[in-house]
């Protein structure tokens, strides 16, 4: 019997730096997408975020927040990080699209040699 793979969701950061509408206004945004399990914001204006990626990705999550008027951290090392998360967001759904041809393992591929 094969084991079943339990596909746990990303947790993911960034900092808000200002805003021209309330920040409470921009969590109830975030609650209310289907697939954000966890919104929380902490003293020091860090946004910790728990979301589906097979559904979702981190630029949207981004959009979301543009667009209700909060400004977050978007310097370059910031912007590195946030491209890395959205490569791993895609990187683990497409990980999830292989079928293992035996036991549990992905077939290896000759040009990959």
């Amino acid at each position: 019997m094969k084991p079943s793979v339990v596909i746990e969701p990303h947790h993911r950061c960034c900092y808000i730096i200002d805003s021209s509408v309330s920040i409470e206004a921009m969590l109830a945004t975030l609650k209310t997408n289907q697939y954000i399990q966890s919104v929380n914001i902490n003293s020091s204006h860090k946004l910790q975020l728990i979301y589906d990626f097979r559904y979702i990705e981190f630029q949207q999550i981004l959009a979301i927040i543009s667009t209700t008027g909060v400004n977050y951290k978007n310097g370059f090392f910031q912007r590195l990080k946030y491209q890395l998360y959205s490569d791993a967001d895609l990187q683990a759904r497409d990980n999830l699209k292989i079928m293992p041809f035996c036991c549990d393992k992905v077939a290896i591929r000759r040009e990959n040699l």
